[in-house]
This record gives structure tokens, sequence and C-alpha cells, in this order.
């Protein structure tokens, strides 16, 4: 099953809509991506604003084709854009669950998000379809397949901030971790020695170090990831 999403863009790839802005987490869109894989929906427009609170519209996330099904089983064919003015712009996602994107949530308030766009963000006034996904909810709800993300690599520290004390190991790209706490900006993790999806062959993973990284890498991107597909 293929999911044809104009708006898909892989993970730290995509530049950032600015450097200093942070990642907060993933932003359920049912009203263009739908409940759940291949459900049949009614799509629904989402406006963009450029503020929180302001009543004009800015672009529109819109379904330019929505799903096909086929006679046996499976779907295709959606496709979802940002639209502004006579434009169709890419809107960055990461998925969630499978086959299931989230819009980039940058900010929030009074809930009101701000969303990463391909090269600024705006803001879009949440309803009670949509679901916020703070980092700490996707973390726990993907223990076992949560890694550090490609855009980091450094040492490990012994408390949060902690310029001094014992040289701790360094974490590289892909290394399977554990989350055991954030505190402000940083993240306690466990480095296990091999991934969950491994254990049949590497055996149960264990722990090999524990300490704290800082949560968002200079760019504003969550050192530590998850797969949102399992294994």
């Amino acid at each position: 099953m293929r999911l044809l999403v104009v708006i898909a863009i892989a993970f730290l790839m995509a530049a950032p809509a600015d450097a200093q802005e942070r990642v907060l987490g993933l932003l359920s869109l049912p009203q263009v991506f739908g409940p759940r894989q291949c459900a049949p929906f009614e799509p629904e427009d989402v406006a963009l604003h450029e503020s929180p609170n302001t009543a004009r519209a800015i672009a529109t996330i819109h379904v330019d084709q929505a799903w096909s099904f086929a006679p046996h089983g499976g779907c295709e064919g959606l496709e979802v854009s940002v639209h502004q003015g006579g434009q169709r712009l890419e809107l960055p996602t990461l998925e969630f669950d499978y086959e299931m994107p989230g819009a980039i949530v940058l900010d929030q308030r009074d809930g009101w998000f701000k969303v990463r766009l391909r090269d600024r963000a705006a803001w879009l006034k949440a309803s009670a379809a949509n679901r916020f996904m703070p980092l700490k909810d996707l973390y726990e709800e993907f223990v076992g397949v949560t890694a550090i993300s490609a855009s980091f690599t450094g040492r490990l520290t012994g408390a949060p901030g902690a310029t001094g004390g014992p040289i701790l190991p360094q974490v590289t790209p892909a290394q399977s971790v554990r989350v055991l706490e954030i505190r402000n900006e940083w993240v306690q993790v466990e480095v296990l020695s091999n991934s969950a999806c491994t254990a049949a062959d590497d055996g149960p993973p264990e722990v090999v170090a524990t300490g704290w990284l800082p949560l968002h890498d200079a760019k504003g991107e969550p050192t530590v990831w998850f797969s949102s597909r399992g294994c």
C-alpha cells in the first residue's frame, strides 16, 4: 500500500522554518488525512493564519486528490498540499503512526498551533478532531523503537546541562535508546546494546550507558526520534 502524499518529506531533510524554533511534537490532521490509514472520509480545508486569534486566513491545507480504493482492498493516491494564492506548496509532515502523517508543531498557544511549512510557519486553530502529541508522549508510545536522530552526535552528560564530571560515552546516529525523562530542554536516555527489532538475532537489548542529552540539536530538531512503523 502506498501513501502518495505530495507533502510527505523525510525527517530532518527539510529546512526548518526558523533555525531557532524547536519541534515540540506532532498534530494529527484527520480533516485532510482521515481518521486512520485508508479510511474513507469527507475532507475539510484547514485554515492557516499569520498569528493566533487572527480572522483572516493566509493559506489552507487542502485535499487535492482523495483516496482511490482497489476492488480487492488497499488504497492509494491521497494528495494533500498547502494552497496559498495561486500556489500549491508542500507541507512538511512526520508520521505518528503507520502511514499517518502529522503536522510538525513549533509552538502552541491557547488552542492554536504553529506548524512548519515549506519555508516558513503558520498558525492553525485546533478543533476537537485534532490531537497534539508532544515529544514526551511520542517517546512513551514508541518504547523500543527510539534512536538517536541523524542530526546529532555528542556525549552524554551526568545531569541536565552538566559541563563537568566524568566523561560519558558518545552517542551516534541511529543508536538505540530508551527515553527515561524529559526535563526542560534535556532528555535522559538509556543507551541500548541493540534495537528491540534485532532481539531475535542479537538477544534482548541491554543498557550500556545512561545519561542526558540536549532535547534538541542546534537547528531545533529532536535529538531522539522513533520509528512510526515499528520494526
